[in-house]
């Protein structure tokens, strides 16, 4: 290859390795903030390094086109066995020792996988309803397990992957008969699905309609987001001088509310930040769809991109108060190994498709 070529590359894809650096350094910073001990900014800088490793060394050495997809479905097969055993001890986390993994992180990657792969062997404007049938059986069995003990993250993954499908081509009419056809299951199943949600689950609903009414009960967790957002101010509060972090009036600042922590500690001008890096990933991988040099890679590019845009919108949104709140953590700021792994082999994929693109056979 010749220099030129290589200082092509090195071009093209720079500021998208630069902007993931920079939002992984976020990440570690962010929970240094809210660590009360240091095993947990240990342990969460220890997922950030191996996964910017494995980015690495997955963008480089290997190649989509040719992942060994019988072993994307055996592990697609383990995970329906083991959230079939977490439904019946009714719990979202798998514990194993001092292993402890959260499977519904990992189905997103794996149907990434196996619906781009299966979607790319007709690359025709629309797929066949034979295959949209066989799409939305793999994608919506796992959503059916994860719905009894994780009823909001089934419901942010069910757009995900309905969006996808969207995109990837469902017909319009089709698109649109599905759309109006499930508005009216919706309204029509809506009293027998209100009368069984749980306590907590209609909890988080009258504390999003009423943050004020139940301002210490439901909206509690609404209300401290809101406070320790307005309260960042432009600049906001500094290096763990925020109020609401340090005095633990903050819940959930690991994992569910770390965007807060963010908006506390740095302020508008942070979160600005933040949002541009994380809006110009995005562009870039909607940028490397467009480009890539197959159907396999354009739509794995894609549905990365979705993955991560609706996580992010919908933390961001509940933290905001202009969404209910969910259990969905914010990619890069929250703590979880589950979710940190998970994304950062998202990104791989990504850029293994954006290198690929010069090396094309």
């Amino acid at each position: 290859m010749k220099t030129s070529d290589i200082k092509e590359i090195f071009k093209e894809n720079f500021w998208g390795f630069f902007t993931v650096f920079i939002l992984a350094i976020f990440g570690i910073l962010n929970q240094w903030i809210v660590a009360e001990t240091s095993s947990i900014f240990w342990k969460n800088l220890f997922w950030h390094l191996a996964g910017l490793i494995g980015l690495i060394f997955l963008a480089i050495f290997m190649d989509y086109r040719k992942i060994p997809f019988h072993l994307v479905w055996y592990f697609y097969w383990f995970l329906i066995f083991i959230l079939f055993i977490l439904l019946f001890f009714k719990k979202r986390w798998l514990n194993i020792g001092f292993i402890s993994f959260q499977p519904s992180e990992f189905i997103k990657p794996t149907l990434i996988l196996l619906i781009s792969l299966i979607a790319s062997k007709e690359p025709n404007p629309y797929l066949k309803l034979k295959t949209l049938a066989k799409l939305f059986l793999i994608t919506f069995f796992p959503l059916i397990l994860i719905l009894p003990t994780d009823l909001d993250y089934a419901f942010i993954m069910f757009i995900m992957f309905a969006s996808f499908l969207i995109f990837i081509g469902i017909p319009r009419r089709l698109t649109l008969s599905l759309i109006f056809l499930g508005l009216i299951i919706g309204l029509l199943l809506f009293p027998i699905f209100w009368k069984n949600l749980k306590p907590h689950q209609k909890g988080r609903i009258y504390g999003y309609l009423y943050p004020e009414k139940y301002a210490q009960t439901w909206g509690y967790q609404l209300n401290q987001s809101l406070i320790a957002i307005g309260s960042g101010g432009l600049w906001g509060h500094g290096f763990k001088r925020g109020w609401s972090t340090r005095l633990h009036y903050l819940p959930a600042k690991y994992t569910d509310l770390a965007f807060a922590v963010w908006a506390e500690t740095w302020g508008f001008i942070g979160v600005s930040l933040f949002l541009v890096l994380y809006g110009y990933l995005l562009y870039f991988f909607i940028k490397i769809s467009n480009t890539a040099k197959d159907w396999l890679g354009k739509y794995l590019s894609l549905g990365v991109a979705l993955v991560l845009f609706w996580q992010a919108l919908f933390n961001i949104s509940g933290c905001a108060g202009l969404f209910p709140m969910t259990s969905i953590p914010l990619p890069f700021l929250s703590y979880g190994g589950s979710i940190t792994i998970s994304v950062y082999f998202l990104l791989s994929l990504v850029f293994n498709i954006a290198l690929k693109r010069y090396f094309f056979k």
